[in-house]
C-alpha cells in the first residue's frame, strides 16, 4: 500500500465514479480501477460494491475513506516541512491570499511578514479561499488571508475584518434612490453571489442567513468572476452585494454609471482573517508573521 494508491482510493471514494475520479487525477478511469482493484487485493478486502451506474462504499471502504485524509495530510506536512528546512536561511515566507480580498488587507498583511521576518522575501499567492485553504493545511503555505469561519480544527484564524455590505444594481432600479436599505427590502427580489465554491463554510454561512432573514431568491452564480457578476446584474436586473468601491480591488467593478449602490444596514456577517496551521505556530517564520499581525491588529478586526 503505497501514497499513489490512497490518493487514487481517495478520489473514487469521493466522488463515487471511477470516470470523474480519474479526470480528477488527470488520469484515464482504466488505471484508476486497476490501482484500486491492486489496493484491494493487497489489503484481502473489496472497498467498493461496483453497480452498473454507481458504486459504492462497503464497510472497510469507509473506514479506509474516514482514515486516509489526515494520512495525507500528514505526508504532504511532512514534505513541505523537509523542504523548508533543507532552505535554510534563503526559505521565503509563503502567504495566501484570496483574489476577492480588499487590497489594503493583503497590503498590510504582507508588510507585517516582512516585518516578523527581516530580510527574508514574501512570495505571495493570490487565489480563491477555497484553493488556498488546502494548500495551506498541505503545508505549502505559512499562512493566508481568506474568508472566515474555517472548518479545519488544525487550523487557527485571526479576525481580521468584518465587512460592511453595499446592495449593488443597475442605475434605473426603483431601489437606486434610497439612502439605505435593510435585508427586509429586498425580500421580493432576486439577490445573487459568488458560489459556494469560493469558500464552502462562509458562503453557506452567508447564504442560510439570508434565508433565515427572510430573502427568499437567493441564486448562487457559478463562477467566482466579479466581471461576470456584475455583468449578470446589469443584464437581468437582479441585485448583488459588494464593498464600498474605494476598498478597491474587485468592489471596483461596480464604480461604473451603469450602476448605484445603497448600503445596507443589515448585512450578514462576513469575515476576513489570517489562518495557519496550529501545529507549526513554533515555526519561526510562521511565528514571525503571526506575531506582527496580532500587534498591528490588537484592537481587534476593522469594518471595511
Amino acid at each position: 500500500m503505497d501514497i499513489a494508491q490512497l490518493r487514487c482510493f481517495l478520489a473514487v471514494a469521493e466522488e463515487l465514479h471511477f470516470g470523474r475520479a480519474a479526470e480528477r487525477l488527470h488520469m484515464t478511469a482504466s488505471p484508476v480501477s486497476r490501482i484500486v482493484k491492486d489496493l484491494e487485493r493487497e489489503l484481502g478486502a473489496e472497498l467498493f460494491v461496483r453497480g452498473y451506474h454507481r458504486i459504492q462504499l462497503t464497510p472497510a471502504g469507509r473506514e479506509l475513506a474516514r482514515r486516509v485524509p489526515p494520512l495525507l495530510a500528514e505526508f504532504d506536512r511532512l514534505r513541505s516541512e523537509v523542504q523548508l528546512v533543507a532552505a535554510g536561511e534563503s526559505r521565503v515566507v509563503r502567504l495566501g491570499g484570496s483574489h476577492l480580498s480588499p487590497p489594503a488587507i493583503l497590503d498590510a498583511v504582507v508588510e507585517c511578514a516582512e516585518k516578523g521576518n527581516p530580510g527574508r522575501t514574501v512570495d505571495v499567492t493570490l487565489a480563491p479561499s477555497s484553493e488556498l485553504l488546502p494548500a495551506l493545511g498541505r503545508g505549502e503555505l505559512d499562512a493566508a488571508v481568506v474568508h472566515l469561519p474555517v472548518d479545519d480544527p488544525a487550523m487557527e484564524a485571526l479576525p481580521l475584518a468584518a465587512y460592511r455590505f453595499f446592495v449593488a444594481m443597475r442605475r434605473d432600479d426603483p431601489l437606486a434612490g434610497r439612502s439605505s436599505l435593510d435585508l427586509a427590502d429586498l425580500a421580493d427580489r432576486t439577490v445573487v453571489t459568488f458560489p459556494l465554491s469560493l469558500q464552502p463554510a462562509a458562503m453557506e454561512q452567508m447564504r442560510d442567513g439570508l434565508l433565515g432573514r427572510g430573502l427568499r431568491r437567493v441564486r448562487m452564480l457559478p463562477g467566482a468572476d466579479s466581471a461576470m457578476l456584475a455583468g449578470h446584474v446589469r443584464r437581468t436586473g437582479d441585485l448583488t452585494f459588494t464593498l464600498a468601491p474605494e476598498t478597491g480591488g474587485s468592489a471596483r467593478i461596480f464604480d461604473d454609471p451603469a450602476f448605484a449602490i445603497v448600503p445596507l444596514t443589515d448585512g450578514p456577517p462576513f469575515h476576513l482573517g489570517l489562518v495557519w496551521l496550529g501545529a507549526r505556530v513554533a515555526d519561526r517564520v510562521v511565528a514571525g508573521l503571526v506575531e506582527a499581525v496580532q500587534e498591528r491588529w490588537a484592537r481587534g478586526e476593522i469594518q471595511i
